[in-house]
């Protein structure tokens, strides 16, 4: 078997993209999900939070377009969320509509989580260099460009 983080497979094709991607995801989400322990919240919670924060109420459908998240996806990381008391979920103008916002409990939350980021972010900035994040974030951007 081919060692799966050679540059090239023995037929000389480039190894799988996808395997690439999803085994760097998942080396940062661990990064930082070690910092939101304290918090009691997953990456991917603080990810929601930060969004409705930034967005100051907004849909399930903004969310997932913002995120790039699939419904069932959004609404396992939403559910802990609303059942806390971190988010509240008011009628929009048009009663299917349903509005998200946080509530102060969830800014407080935010606030402490957000001290927790900024020491992830930097440690990852620390470890591979500013040029190298950077590049990183313009290369993510392409690949988000790639979704139809």
């Amino acid at each position: 078997m081919t060692n799966m983080s050679d540059t090239k497979t023995s037929d000389g094709q480039l190894p799988c993209m996808n395997l690439s991607y999803r085994k760097a995801s998942r080396v940062i989400s661990q990064i930082y999900d070690r910092e939101f322990t304290e918090v009691g919240l997953k990456c991917t919670q603080f990810s929601i939070l930060r969004a409705v924060r930034e967005l100051r109420q907004t849909t399930n459908a903004a969310l997932q377009s913002l995120l790039v998240l699939e419904q069932t996806t959004l609404t396992r990381g939403l559910k802990p969320l609303i059942r806390d008391g971190y988010i509240k979920i008011e009628a929009g103008l048009d009663k299917r509509e349903k509005l998200l916002s946080l509530t102060t409990k969830g800014m407080d939350l935010y606030h402490r989580a957000d001290k927790k980021w900024q020491q992830a972010q930097n440690a990852v900035i620390r470890k591979l260099g500013r040029k190298t994040s950077e590049q990183m974030l313009e290369m993510n951007e392409s690949l988000v460009a790639l979704r139809g």
